[in-house]
């Protein structure tokens, strides 16, 4: 059972604190159970219920500070994934968001903003969808590792942008 003020990943809702256990008012009569007050820190002012039963599927440890150090630091050796064309890539990208585990965040992260800056070096545009994508996985992905590393966000952001700065662009 989780406790009051830990910190756990909820799926593609990210990082989030449980504020407290609670039977809440909005059950039917009848019906009552126990259910995790959680609030996002992804997005900020977001509260989530989560029934205490089934939880320990739903909801999985931040990774630890070293390893997120590791994953930052490794990101040449993070395997791309092979994305389809378009509209076809969104259910693997969505597949990856929904399941939100670090390494495959990353993954896909690196994998988005090599095909953004392949299209941008050929003159091309980044599709819109991608780039919402690329967007909710960078926000899920330096969220964790920013609590992780007792760090900020954008600290992080920039920290990823610069390793994958001085990858190759092609690959053999």
């Amino acid at each position: 059972m989780l406790g009051i003020g830990e910190c756990v990943i909820y799926g593609s809702h990210g990082l989030c604190r449980v504020q407290d256990i609670l039977v809440p008012s909005f059950l039917e009569r009848g019906k009552e159970k126990e259910y995790y007050q959680m609030e996002s820190a992804v997005d900020t002012g977001s509260v989530l219920y989560v029934p205490v039963d089934g939880a320990e599927d739903k909801v999985r440890e931040v990774i630890a500070a070293d390893e997120a150090e590791d994953l930052i630091e490794e990101i040449e050796a993070a395997p791309e994934l092979e994305l389809p064309e378009g509209k076809k890539a969104e259910p693997a990208i969505m597949e990856v968001i929904k399941r939100n585990i670090t390494d495959e965040m990353m993954s896909l992260v690196k994998s988005l903003r090599k095909i953004k800056a392949v299209r941008e070096a050929h003159g091309k545009k980044f599709a819109a969808l991608n780039e919402k994508y690329l967007n909710m996985a960078e926000k899920l992905l330096y969220t964790e590792l920013a609590f992780s590393l007792k760090s900020e966000k954008d600290v992080i952001k920039r920290r990823v942008l610069d390793e994958l700065s001085q990858l190759p662009l092609e690959t053999a």
